[in-house]
């Protein structure tokens, strides 16, 4: 009897040890362990409205998140610039207030380069934006530093479209832009474009725009067509001008700290569901230009196309806008002229 409890003690003694080295037994240094079962709650802030490409392509990131992470991953997603402007978004996210933000071209004042895409005529068409944006060749010199210096890391480069200007008042001609108060973003390249054609420029919040041209504080404004449509500035604007002077590009930026607190499964997760979002985006938004082209032509709206002498005059303007850009955001000539090559 004794033998056989003695036998009984070694056996469960055995066990032990051997649950007790399976637990401390080590894992690569190069694989972060976590727990895929906790539930991670990750808002995102946008200013674009409800219906906007961009947003669109936000809420396919939120759905291929959610899907992918049979839920772990919980994503909130605030447009219409519900969670503040597009310059609160620099301190959240830092922060962690906000775990992800798509804040535009304010973004440079942290981290001057990603600026770069929205130089004053830089890309060709679709297909040439296209190929820089979602090339990392490209796209990683932007935000070189950016996570040890800011705490923010980049998942990608979505496109907004190219930009148009609208006006209350037809212009025909490069010199009927003379005088014209335009409304910019608070961004001071845009500015500097802005006057280098000539307009005054008023900078003014995406969110108090449409009530500023329907009392007539300013006469004009420019954004890409689609942002024209939804925000339904056709109301209050009967003219638009197709200059394509700039095409806007939103980064999707996440919080650095939230991003690490991911299991590495998860991480992966969210980076590759951001690259197909913003392909997916992509394709809206070059869907969206056309179709709302075409709601503008039939809400009356006269779209006009410049000539070659007006067409001249206009990307002559950006001259001195872009030596002012290669002033303010170091490296950026030098990423325009790999841009340039691209074919």
């Amino acid at each position: 009897m004794k033998k056989r409890k003695l036998l009984s003690s070694l056996v469960a003694l055995f066990m032990v040890l051997l649950i007790v080295t399976g637990c401390g037994k080590s894992t690569p240094a190069d694989t972060k362990q976590g727990d895929t079962g906790k539930v991670y709650k990750m808002k995102i802030a946008s200013i674009l409205s409800d219906s906007d490409p961009e947003t669109l392509g936000l809420k396919k990131l939120k759905e291929l998140i959610e899907t992918k992470s049979d839920g772990n991953i919980k994503v909130e997603l605030y447009p219409n610039a519900q969670l503040g402007a597009a310059s609160t978004y620099l301190d959240t996210l830092r922060q962690g207030t906000i775990q992800m933000a798509s804040p535009g071209s304010v973004m440079a004042q942290l981290q001057p380069l990603v600026a770069a895409p929205e130089m004053p005529f830089l890309f060709r068409d679709w297909d040439h934006a296209r190929k820089v944006l979602t090339d990392p060749k490209y796209t990683d010199k932007l935000v070189e530093g950016m996570i040890e210096k800011n705490g923010i890391r980049a998942l990608g480069f979505a496109p907004r479209s190219f930009r148009v200007m609208s006006f209350n008042k037809e212009v025909s001609s490069f010199d009927d832009l003379k005088g014209k108060r335009l409304r910019v973003p608070n961004i001071p390249f845009y500015i500097e474009l802005a006057k280098a054609l000539g307009t005054n420029p008023v900078a003014l919040p995406l969110t108090e725009l449409f009530s500023a041209l329907e009392q007539n504080v300013v006469d004009g404004q420019e954004n890409p067509y689609a942002t024209i449509s939804t925000s339904k500035f056709y109301e209050v604007q009967d003219y638009i001008l197709e200059s394509n002077h700039i095409f806007t590009v939103h980064g999707w930026y996440i919080n650095e700290k939230f991003f690490q607190s991911l299991p590495d499964e998860y991480q992966k997760i969210v980076t590759e569901s951001a690259k197909e979002a913003i392909d997916y985006t992509f394709d809206i938004s070059i869907e969206a230009e056309k179709e709302a082209k075409e709601l503008l032509k039939k809400e009356g709206v006269k779209i006009i196309v410049p000539d070659e002498q007006f067409k001249a005059k206009i990307r002559e303007a950006k001259g001195p806008a872009r030596e002012f850009f290669y002033k303010t955001y170091p490296g950026s000539k030098e990423w325009a002229e790999m841009v340039d090559a691209v074919q």
